[in-house]
Order: C-alpha cells, then sequence, then structure tokens
C-alpha cells in the first residue's frame, strides 16, 4: 500500500504512503492501549497514555487528514497541491518529530526528556509544510466551496493547538519557561484538547465529509443555507469559547464563564444542526443502494450524537471533568477513527482504481472500484470494531480497566484485518479473476456504474 503502482496527474503522490502510516501509527496507539502502561490501567498524564495520545491524534488522525486533504483540496479548488515534495516533507518531519515525542514522553522524568521540545518543533514545521501546501490552492479558489471554509477553519485551529502543545513541552523541559506560561498550562490543556479534537478534527471531519458523502452518494453536494449555520455557528462557538478560555484561563469573571459556557453550547448545537444536515444527505441520496462505506460511516455519526448527549447530560449536572477521559475515548476511537477508517473503505479503492484503470476507460474492459473490494466479509469487520468500541467505553466509564483493554484487543484486531483489506483493495486482490464486463460497454455508462462524481474527482 505504500508504493504507487502507476502514480499519475490525478492522484496525490504521497497520500496512499500517508495514508499507510498512519494506519501504522494507529495500531501502534492500540498496542500501548492494552499492553497496560497506558490509559486505561495507567493515569492520564502517564508517559505511555501520553505517548498514545499524541500517536492517535498527531500520528493516526492528522496524518489521515491530511493524506485526504492532499487528494481532495484539489478537487475542491481545481488547482494542483503547490508542491508534491512538500507533502513527503510533511510527512517526514511529523514522523521523526513524533518518534522523538513518544521517545520525550517515556524519557520525561530524565534528561532525555529534551526529545520531546525537539520533536514538537519538527513536527510544528512539518504541519506548517502541509499547511502551505494547502493553503496556496485554497487561496486560489474564489468562491469558497462549504467544505474548503471547513477545512481553513480546522487548519488555523490546527496551528493553535499545535503552538499550544510546544508550550507544554517547553515548560516541562525547561523550567524557566514554567513560570511564563504556567497560567495556561494550568487549565489550557482542555483548551489544547478543544482546539485540536474538537476544531481540527472535527471540522476538517465535517468538510471532507461534505464533499465525499454527496460525492459517493449521489446526494445534493449544494448544502444550502443549512450547511452555512452548520459553518458560521461552528465557528462562532470555537471562537467564544477558546478566546474566553486562553484569555482568561482563570475564569475568575463571570463574564468570561458566561462567554466561555455560551461558546460550549453553540459547537454543541453546530454538531447537532450538522447531523441534521447529514440525516437530510442519506435520504436524499440518487444512488439507492448505500455502499459499505457509508452504512459504516452511520456508526461515527451515531457516536458523535451520543457523545454530544452524554457531554450535554453531564455538563448541566457540572461533572464532566469525571467522565472526560471516556467522552475523549468516544469522539477518538468511535466518531474519527470511525469515519477514518468507513471512508479509507472507499478512498482507497477509488485512488486503485484511478491509477491502474482509469486511463483504460472507454478503451478496454475495467472493474468496478466495487470489484475491488469484499463487503460482505468488510461488514463483520466494521460490525466489530464499533460494538468494541462501545464495549471498552461503557467499561472505562465504571472503572474496569481489564474489561476495556480487552474490548480493546477486539477493535484492534478489526483494525488490522481492514488494513489488510486495504491493502488488498490497493493492489487489486480481488479483481484477480475477475470476469470483465462485456467490451460494448461505454465510457459514460462505466462512468455512471462507478458514481457520476467519480468522473468530477479524476480531473483533480
Amino acid at each position: 500500500m505504500v508504493s504507487v503502482p502507476s502514480t499519475n496527474d490525478r492522484i496525490s503522490r504521497w497520500t496512499p504512503t500517508i495514508f499507510a502510516w498512519a494506519l501504522i501509527n494507529f495500531v501502534l496507539a492500540q498496542f500501548l492501549l492494552i499492553s497496560g502502561i497506558a490509559w486505561p490501567t495507567a493515569s492520564d498524564l502517564a508517559g505511555g497514555t501520553l505517548a498514545a495520545v499524541h500517536l492517535l491524534t498527531i500520528g493516526w488522525i492528522t496524518l489521515l487528514m491530511f493524506g485526504a486533504l492532499f487528494q481532495f483540496v484539489p478537487v475542491l479548488t481545481s488547482r494542483t497541491l503547490w508542491s508534491q515534495r512538500l507533502s513527503l516533507a510533511m510527512l517526514l518531519l511529523v514522523e521523526i518529530g513524533l518518534a522523538g515525542m513518544v521517545g520525550g514522553f517515556f524519557l520525561l522524568p530524565t534528561s532525555g526528556g529534551f526529545l520531546l521540545p525537539i520533536g514538537g518543533i519538527l513536527v510544528l514545521f512539518g504541519l506548517l509544510a502541509g499547511c502551505l501546501n494547502l493553503a496556496i490552492p485554497l487561496s486560489q479558489k474564489r468562491p469558497l466551496p462549504l467544505s474548503a471554509r471547513f477545512v481553513i477553519a480546522g487548519l488555523i485551529l490546527l496551528l493553535l493547538t499545535v503552538v499550544l502543545g510546544l508550550s507544554f513541552a517547553s515548560a516541562f523541559t525547561v523550567p524557566v519557561l514554567a513560570s511564563v506560561v504556567g497560567p495556561i498550562i494550568e487549565s489550557g490543556v482542555e483548551y489544547h484538547a478543544l482546539a485540536g479534537i474538537g476544531g481540527w478534527f472535527t471540522l476538517t471531519a465535517i468538510g471532507l465529509s461534505y464533499e465525499l458523502l454527496p460525492m459517493f452518494m449521489l446526494a445534493p453536494h449544494d448544502r444550502g443555507s443549512w450547511g452555512r449555520w452548520v459553518f458560521w455557528t461552528a465557528v462562532a462557538g470555537f471562537v467564544g469559547a477558546l478566546v474566553a478560555g486562553l484569555l482568561a484561563p482563570e475564569l475568575t469573571s463571570p463574564w468570561d464563564i458566561a462567554i466561555e459556557d455560551v461558546g460550549r453550547a453553540v459547537i454543541a448545537c453546530a454538531m447537532g444542526l450538522y447531523l441534521v444536515d447529514v440525516t437530510r444527505m442519506y435520504r436524499d441520496r440518487r444512488r439507492r443502494q448505500i455502499e459499505l462505506h457509508n452504512r459504516a460511516a452511520i456508526g461515527a455519526f451515531v457516536y458523535l450524537g451520543i457523545t454530544l448527549l452524554i457531554g450535554l447530560i453531564w455538563g448541566v449536572q457540572q461533572e464532566l471533568n469525571r467522565i472526560a477521559p471516556t467522552l475523549v475515548f468516544l469522539l477518538i476511537f468511535g466518531w474519527l477513527s470511525g469515519l477514518g477508517l468507513s471512508q479509507l473503505y472507499k478512498i482507497v479503492p477509488f485512488l486503485a482504481w484511478l491509477s491502474r484503470y482509469g486511463r483504460r476507460l472507454g478503451t478496454r474492459p475495467v472493474p468496478r472500484v466495487q470489484d475491488l473490494v469484499n463487503e460482505p466479509a468488510a461488514t463483520y469487520m466494521f460490525a466489530a470494531y464499533f460494538l468494541s468500541v462501545a464495549g471498552a467505553a461503557v467499561t472505562a466509564s465504571v472503572d474496569l480497566p481489564l474489561f476495556t483493554r480487552g474490548a480493546m484487543v477486539v477493535a484492534l484486531v478489526a483494525t488490522m484485518l481492514l488494513v489488510r483489506e486495504y491493502r488488498r483493495a490497493w493492489h487489486g486482490y480481488y479483481a484477480r479473476g475477475h470476469a470483465a464486463p462485456p467490451a460494448t460497454l461505454s465510457a459514460s455508462s462505466r462512468v455512471k456504474e462507478t458514481g457520476h462524481d467519480h468522473a468530477r474527482a479524476t480531473h483533480a
């Protein structure tokens, strides 16, 4: 899955490699959670827990987002990336920096902890390279599509997240700086997570879903005023919550508390509007039969709704801190990872189809994208993954770490089986011996069978 069989101008050259490394980091993070050296067995601030969290957030979800954006921002903007080399630079700097950060977390009590800020700086440079590569085509597109607006907002919050994280790393390893950034550190982890998981991850995931769901379900692409409401309420909510929290970390003023509370409520409202809009997309689709990747994505949307509901109930009771680890787990494994795994099940074979068969379209018989996957087998894998996440969340909420780790074993096995399916799709495993369609089948009908908007993506 790392090498591209016949790279052409329709495929971001390094996207398949970025996906491969993201999945490796995801598997490593799950190993840490199962091993007992990270949460739920260890504390939230243990070195193993922090290493696992950053393997998930930077190594898995951030790389996954950039891999997808490098492919789909050219589709959104009808512009090419500024440089394919910047995509490679992003991957190398982030992976090397992440390795340093992971080592620094484990060596934090010793002199080896200096690896943490060094790794963080490398990650920052890598993400800046990735942002620059995306910012240039985005800046050339007018007017900006709704999906692109979400992406830009997500990238801004990504930079804020990394700067906050680098401040923490510097304070942990350079005592002189601790007094300077101390007030932010005291309550800053909460805003670091809000900007990262809530802002960068979720806003970017929404933007990508607004492009991918209509494309592959043949649903109306223009989300109208509803989509604009989702965007502006989300932006307003994050601005209110983050500005109030970061400018007044002690939250001693009633106005500061009120602004932050209102901001969080508006964010929740935006997520609710988004879930309603997703329901509208599924309802208004023109493709009668929903493919597996979009059926599996329903599980991710359900987890986002469950997280919102739990957060509202416990927030009203002023007990949100008690269940915060469980909520973060649901967001990372249920909502974000669930959506990522499900969409990869379509993106990987789609890119493989473009790379191997796209130029043959209309000149010789070619298989469909669906012929590159085995949906009946993968259905059980997605079911096992989502059910194991539910089991892990429930057992973690009642403090049964052994059962949580057991559920995570199932999630890990399901993940590795899905990785095998991605690899098979990439190498055309299921297309071997495939009975080719009749040679008389026209190019236009083949495009329609594969998906009307696939043709649009091939011109990215």
